[in-house]
């Protein structure tokens, strides 16, 4: 077996030197960096303990008082741990609710557009435009014209609701519509005559008669003597 030579030997010695000189210098260069580290935080400190001895000063807090502002925080940590909880909830709860709160602006916006899309937008703001030209268009006295005579026009509708007077404006309706499609007008005089002496003939001039002296009866003069009245119709 061959034996190193002496020239082995210092090559081996100088690659070990080599190797302690690298670590060296890394070690070297790990306690500056640290150095540097450690100076700049007792630079910061000392800044932040300055700040927070002035703000202390300008506050005029006494030492009993900052013990006891201690001592307060301390004994109230709980409450300090229910409000972060209760932060946390809240935070979670928004969370849980932000697919709700999306769901619920995307369907009204839908029914926003479906409304504007059906014209029901259109119509409000015709609406508001007829109203501002009907106030405009009268004045103070017409208004309150309008608002006296309320109990009458209401009085007037309810009448004008009740089941005989809705099936007598139907008939009305309906015969001018039957009248128009079937009328001869080449009727003879002697034909209108016998049409006038038929029973339904007869019985709507009955009615005529009776609507025109209901009529007359409600626009007679109070002032007027019943005599006069009951002289006339006999």
């Amino acid at each position: 077996m061959a034996t190193p030579t002496v020239e082995d030997r210092f090559a081996e010695l100088d690659r070990k030197l080599d190797f302690v000189v690298e670590e060296m210098a890394s070690l070297r260069r790990f306690r500056n960096s640290a150095e540097d580290l450690a100076a700049d935080l007792s630079l910061v400190g000392k800044n932040a303990m300055r700040d927070a001895v002035k703000a202390f000063g300008t506050a005029d807090l006494r030492p009993t008082e900052i013990v006891s502002l201690v001592k307060a925080v301390l004994a109230n940590a709980h409450l300090f741990e229910y409000a972060i909880q209760q932060l946390q909830s809240a935070a979670d709860f928004l969370q849980d609710a932000q697919p709700i709160l999306r769901d619920g602006m995307r369907r009204i916006v839908q029914a926003n557009q479906s409304l504007q899309e059906r014209g029901y937008f259109h119509a409000l703001s015709a609406g508001a435009r007829v109203g501002d030209a009907l106030v405009c268009a009268h004045s103070a006295e017409d208004w309150n014209q309008v608002e006296a005579s309320v109990p009458q026009l209401v009085g007037f509708v309810r009448e004008l609701t009740k089941p005989e007077v809705l099936d007598a404006l139907a008939a009305i309706i309906h015969g001018f519509g039957r009248v128009q499609a079937t009328m001869d007008v080449n009727k003879s005089i002697f034909a209108i005559l016998r049409d006038l002496n038929s029973t339904e003939a007869r019985r709507g001039i009955a009615m005529l008669v009776e609507f025109l002296k209901v009529v007359g009866g409600s626009h007679a003069s109070p002032s007027a003597p019943s005599g006069a009245n009951s002289a006339s119709t006999t």
